[in-house]
């Protein structure tokens, strides 16, 4: 690769950046002249998201490295191939997903484990990762993916509400400990958002349950999300770190009425 375009680019990691809001984010950034580098379990995934990033945004420069989140050494590995090959880490996103619907008399250490695993873990260490390379190249900006379940409750979705709690708490250790050294951290409270994970959910909604969904009854465009992970990456002032920032329509201010 050209040294030269990417020393001089600013460059963003996406995890779980092949699929859904994280394709999303990687289209934005890329659009925004960012140099991206998407990652997830899946080669075919990534490669098919790097070249329809490469149609949309003619010219850009998008790299892809298969990594399982919840491996420190893929993590570790990552963001290395991020600086080695791209030239650094200026803005990292977690959007890598995973959920299982489990009733809470029936969880196991190992369908925890599992949520825990890719949502949690799979957000901590790339950040951890990529930190310790923005502290000492001047700062950056961390996006972390949450959800309204991180904090309201949905039925079997115990450890998947755990761990996007945890999140929200995560983006404010992140500020606490590297503020000053220019990184900020912001957590993203998602509402129902058109990926494959709600497919189900929309093959059977009607417009009269979307409106009590949220108060613009229906769910969010990955792209809209992507437009404010944009925000973040660029416009938004430094002032804005250690917040956890919700974008569900209206959803969590809604008060269902009686009758």
């Amino acid at each position: 690769m050209a040294d030269t375009k990417m020393a001089d680019a600013k460059v963003a990691v996406v995890t779980g950046g092949g699929t859904g809001v994280g394709r999303a984010c990687a289209t934005q950034l890329a659009r925004l002249g960012f140099a991206v580098q998407i990652s997830g379990r899946r080669k075919d995934v990534l490669e098919e998201t790097a070249d329809a990033i490469h149609s949309e945004v003619p010219g850009s420069t998008v790299a892809t490295r298969v990594a399982d989140v919840s491996v420190p050494e893929d993590c570790e590995a990552l963001i290395a191939s991020a600086i080695e090959e791209l030239g650094g880490v200026h803005v990292l996103v977690t959007a890598a997903a995973f959920y299982e619907p489990v009733a809470f008399t029936d969880i196991t250490a190992e369908n925890w484990d599992a949520t825990m695993d890719t949502v949690l873990r799979g957000s901590v260490l790339p950040a951890a990762a990529a930190t310790r390379w923005m502290k000492d190249h001047g700062g950056g900006r961390v996006v972390l993916i949450s959800s309204i379940n991180g904090v309201v409750s949905e039925p079997e979705s115990a450890a998947y509400s755990a761990a996007k709690a945890a999140i929200i708490s995560v983006a404010r250790s992140i500020s606490m400990d590297l503020s000053e050294s220019g990184v900020s951290a912001n957590a993203l409270i998602l509402g129902w958002t058109n990926t494959a994970m709600v497919e189900e959910f929309l093959e059977t909604a009607t417009p009269e349950s979307l409106k009590t969904l949220n108060m613009l009854g229906r769910v969010a465009e990955p792209a809209e999300i992507a437009g404010f992970v944009g925000y973040l990456a660029t416009e938004a002032p430094a002032y804005l770190t250690g917040a956890a920032l919700t974008i569900d329509g209206g959803q969590t201010a809604l008060a269902p009425m009686p009758g």
